[in-house]
């Protein structure tokens, strides 16, 4: 066991898609329980910089790229600054190097091809001896800290800590939350954003979700990101009369989806900010295994179509029709949101 008055100064580095970054600070609220005297240093993309930087307070963000010219300058920094231990989570070649330049002495990452020599506590990925296993990727993320010894428990959203900071706020977007906030409606955000062509649900089946969820006396808004124009366009043909949120920064969009009775939408990374923020959630998985990305709790419900070819994990369809998604209606949506507002919860259609 190491003794936490030995660590002063630790690094984690967890680049690359908003969600992995989200579902990964539990780890850190963890870390800093372990190592109360210990300064944090994470290393994030810099558009999730501010957010994350919002909801893990007393964590010291490192925004990605720095403002350092050059990988040599970079390199000098992570060593300069001393650390007693490093946590890869990323595990790529390029984040072998860094964790191998900061001369660290505990080094922890994944055990992979052409990286593990950078780090000194090796991690299986996802397996228990020469047994797969198929996790939650929050419970994933906690064995680099089981690695070392520690005990933290299951994974955890929602910690007092991660409450979002109103201070970054934009005036039009509080002009608008305020007559939002009035009703007394149970408020469900649907964000159907997908970052892959495979993941997106049909707008038809999104808009009818829609109608489905205000016949059953709720508040439904639809919510949108950079990128989704095509998306917003194809709601607006399908559901001319449904509320639309204005554009948001991620601390504003953190802010609406707290206020939020149920998230509902694609597994993308609002789904998995609603999660950590201790909002329900129901999650329209096409591709991507509900196993590993959807926290196993009544409270976040994942709805599925019934085809063989599911999950695969696959950025584009090959499949004729896209029949996990094409044919996974609103019913089976709507009837799981209402389960978990009246205490239960359904997740298959």
């Amino acid at each position: 066991m190491i003794r936490p008055d030995s660590i002063h100064r630790i690094l984690v580095i967890r680049r690359k898609a908003m969600g992995d970054a989200l579902v990964t600070l539990p780890a850190l609220h963890q870390l800093s329980t372990a190592f109360p005297q210990a300064q944090i240093d994470l290393v994030i993309d810099r558009p999730f910089a501010p957010l994350i930087a919002n909801l893990a307070r007393g964590i010291e963000v490192i925004a990605w790229p720095p403002p350092e010219k050059g990988l040599l300058s970079w390199l000098a920094r992570l060593h300069r600054s001393r650390y007693d231990l490093v946590i890869d989570y990323l595990g790529n070649p390029r984040t072998a190097v860094w964790t191998a330049a900061t001369g660290a002495p505990l080094r922890v990452g994944y055990d992979l091809p052409r990286r593990g020599w950078a780090y000194n506590v090796r991690v299986p990925r996802n397996r228990l001896g020469d047994r797969a296993l198929a996790q939650f990727a929050g419970e994933a993320f906690l064995d680099p800290l089981r690695a070392l010894g520690l005990d933290p428990g299951p994974w955890q959203p929602g910690h007092g800590d991660m409450a979002v900071d109103e201070s970054g706020l934009g005036e039009n977007y509080r002009r608008w939350v305020k007559t939002w906030l009035t009703g007394d409606r149970p408020r469900i955000a649907l964000m159907f954003s997908a970052t892959w062509p495979a993941k997106a649900w049909p707008a038809r089946h999104g808009a009818d979700c829609y109608r489905q969820l205000v016949n059953a006396g709720l508040d439904p808004l639809l919510v949108t990101g950079p990128g989704d124009e095509q998306l917003e366009a194809d709601l607006k043909r399908e559901a001319p009369e449904a509320s639309l949120a204005p554009p948001t920064t991620l601390a504003e969009l953190a802010h609406l989806l707290s206020h939020c009775t149920v998230f509902v939408g694609t597994d993308n990374g609002a789904r998995h900010l609603a999660t950590l923020l201790g909002v329900p959630t129901v999650t329209v998985f096409g591709p991507t295994d509900p196993q590993g990305w959807n926290l196993n709790d009544p409270l976040h419900v994942a709805v599925t179509h019934d085809v063989h070819c599911a999950p695969c994990n696959l950025t584009s369809c090959p499949v004729e029709g896209h029949p996990c998604l094409e044919k996974l209606g609103a019913d089976g949506v709507v009837s799981a949101v209402q389960g978990i507002l009246h205490g239960g919860e359904r997740g298959t259609s």
